[in-house]
């Protein structure tokens, strides 16, 4: 299918996701109308949002879109600035100071997430999905859901998944087309145990390195390899320092959006039907910001003179035999063997679901 026509399918798809919204998180208010603010005083609120990537990153934008249907549902009674670029700390830190209450929310890639609720180790397990279409049902189904609700545990408020997009490896001296080409490659991976797991069932050398610091440890040659998705992969420069980009797709990185569950639970409802439906908006407008603009950012990234590597399916097929089993295994012993296997099975089913009728 066309990119612009799954565009065109994904606005409708947008538009129908807010009047669910809408009837999920506030059965009584109506889909097509502002929310009453102006019937009594529900005070006023300050929302500030911590994003670790660019303001150009479809993270980013989407929660500009939040923002501004936030504030204009509420008549201003709801302000939203967002502090991208790590403003306000990394990843870890900005959840650390949303669970403690001293900031009202913040997104984060997986990995991060995981750190406070390893439920989320899930969707570390590699090669879960082959398309964007796959890994945004399984998000948007029961078992997405349930994921963001497992933060209530922490003290945290799942909102919605914003888009980070599929991980890929970029190096510096050589192509990654096959299993045997990972074979001793000295990658930098996210400090997480899964993600250094996967990449020492394929043979590589995964050396934990903090985002901030990558674009200085490949200038130097502390590592050779990294992976990350499209997007950042242009937001950081990183065709300076590498030269292949190998599409490998290992991982779908989603990122939570999440807040601190008291500051949550103490919002007047109405407030919480229109951060809830703004999330959802947001969430939706940077995946498709991602999905339609990676094909761009593929052509830029060869002017600037990357080489971008296909890597098959058979080829694709092989990694998974080396290393999904590994990290699943892995997973299961943090988080027991029913959760992960409940969460297997949910993908299977959605699985199912997109070829139905087509066979």
């Amino acid at each position: 299918m066309k990119k612009g026509n799954l565009f065109k399918r994904g606005l409708a798809v947008l538009l129908m996701g807010m009047v669910v919204a809408g009837l999920f998180v506030g059965c009584g208010a109506k889909s097509d109308t502002k929310v009453d603010t102006e019937s009594g005083d529900l005070g006023s609120y300050e929302i500030r949002i911590s994003a670790a990537n660019s303001e150009s990153h479809p993270q980013t934008l989407g929660l500009y879109a939040m923002k501004e249907y936030v504030e204009k549902e509420s008549n201003g009674k709801l302000t939203i600035s967002v502090f991208s670029n790590g403003q306000l700390g990394d990843e870890d830190v900005s959840l650390e100071q949303v669970q403690a209450g001293t900031l009202e929310m913040a997104t984060a890639s997986i990995a991060p997430v995981a750190t406070f609720q390893k439920k989320f180790f899930a969707l570390d397990i590699p090669f879960l999905f082959d398309t964007y279409e796959e890994a945004w049902m399984v998000m948007d189904s029961s078992v997405g859901i349930d994921l963001l609700d497992s933060l209530d545990e922490v003290g945290l408020k799942g909102l919605a998944y914003m888009e980070n997009g599929f991980r890929h490896i970029t190096t510096d001296n050589k192509e990654v087309k096959a299993l045997k080409d990972l074979e001793g490659l000295k990658i930098r991976t996210m400090n997480s145990p899964m993600h250094i797991k996967n990449f020492q069932a394929l043979d590589s050398n995964p050396t934990p390195v903090p985002f901030s610091e990558l674009y200085m440890a490949m200038s130097q040659n502390i590592v050779n390899g990294q992976e990350n998705p499209i997007a950042n992969i242009w937001d950081v420069n990183m065709y300076e320092v590498q030269s292949y980009v190998s599409l490998t797709g290992h991982i779908y990185d989603a990122m939570p959006l999440v807040t601190n569950l008291k500051w949550w639970n103490e919002l007047p409802p109405q407030y919480q039907t229109i951060i809830q439906k703004g999330a959802i908006l947001g969430q939706n407008y940077s995946r498709f910001c991602n999905y339609e603009r990676e094909d761009i950012l593929k052509a830029k990234l060869e002017e600037k003179g990357m080489t971008v590597v296909e890597v098959s399916k058979e080829a694709k097929d092989e990694m998974r035999a080396a290393s999904q089993d590994v990290v699943a295994d892995a997973v299961k012993k943090e988080v027991g063997e029913e959760t992960i296997s409940n969460f297997l099975n949910g993908i299977e089913n959605v699985k199912k679901d997109i070829v139905k009728g087509i066979q």
